[in-house]
C-alpha cells in the first residue's frame, strides 16, 4: 500500500488553465535573424512588440539585449554591411580606378538592394548610419587612390555616387544589371574634370 505522499507523486493532479510552454531560446543571433525577416515583411510597421511576438517572448525580454528599436536597427545595419570592410576591399590596387569603383559599387548595391528598408531609413535620417558611411568612405578613398583628386572633389564625388546608388536601389532595380556602370563612369569623369578645372 502506498503512502498518501507516494500516491500524490504517482498520480499528480492536473491544474486548470493552459499548460506551461518551455521558454524559447533567445540570443543575439536569433533576435537579429528574426528582426531582419520581420523588417522585410512589415517594413514601416516593424516594432519591438511585433518582434517579441514573432519570437514567442515577452517584449521586455528584447530590452535585455537592445535598449530600443533604434539600437536594434543599428545592430542589424552593422551586421548587414559588415562586408564593407576596408581591410578586405572588393578590388585590388592593381586594378584601375574605374574597375575599383565599379567593384565597390557592385558590392554596395548588392547590400542595399537586399534590404531597401535600411536605405529608406537612412534617406529619411531616421537612423544614423555613421559606421556604414565610414566604411564606404574608407573603401571609396582606396578606390580613387592615385587620381590626384583634392578633398573637396573626392567628397562631392562620393556623395554623388552614394545618392545615385541609393536611388537605384530604391527604384527596385536589380543589383545584377550593369546599366548603372555608365553612370558610375560619368561620376568618375566628373571628378576627374573637377580636378583639372581647379
Amino acid at each position: 500500500m502506498k503512502t498518501p505522499k507516494l500516491q500524490v507523486v504517482a498520480s499528480p493532479v492536473r491544474r486548470a488553465g493552459r499548460p506551461r510552454r518551455a521558454a524559447p531560446a533567445l540570443d543575439n543571433a536569433s533576435i537579429l535573424q528574426a528582426a531582419l525577416a520581420l523588417l522585410e515583411e512589415k517594413g514601416e510597421a516593424f516594432s519591438m512588440r511585433a518582434l517579441a511576438h514573432s519570437l514567442g517572448v515577452d517584449a521586455m525580454a528584447l530590452y535585455h539585449y537592445y535598449a530600443g528599436k533604434e539600437e536594434l536597427l543599428l545592430a542589424l545595419m552593422a551586421q548587414r554591411f559588415a562586408a564593407l570592410d576596408p581591410c578586405q576591399p572588393p578590388f585590388t590596387q592593381r586594378q584601375g580606378p574605374q574597375r575599383r569603383l565599379l567593384a565597390l559599387c557592385a558590392l554596395y548595391l548588392e547590400l542595399v538592394s537586399a534590404t531597401p528598408y535600411f536605405v529608406r531609413l537612412m534617406a529619411r535620417g531616421l537612423v544614423e548610419q555613421a559606421d556604414v558611411a565610414e566604411r564606404f568612405t574608407a573603401l571609396f578613398e582606396l578606390a580613387v587612390e592615385g587620381l590626384g583628386l583634392d578633398k573637396k572633389t573626392r567628397l562631392r564625388g562620393r556623395d554623388a555616387l552614394v545618392d545615385f546608388l541609393h536611388g537605384y536601389a530604391l527604384a527596385g532595380r536589380p543589383a545584377s544589371e550593369t546599366q548603372w556602370h555608365a553612370s558610375v563612369g560619368l561620376i568618375l569623369a566628373g571628378m576627374a574634370a573637377g580636378r583639372t578645372a581647379v
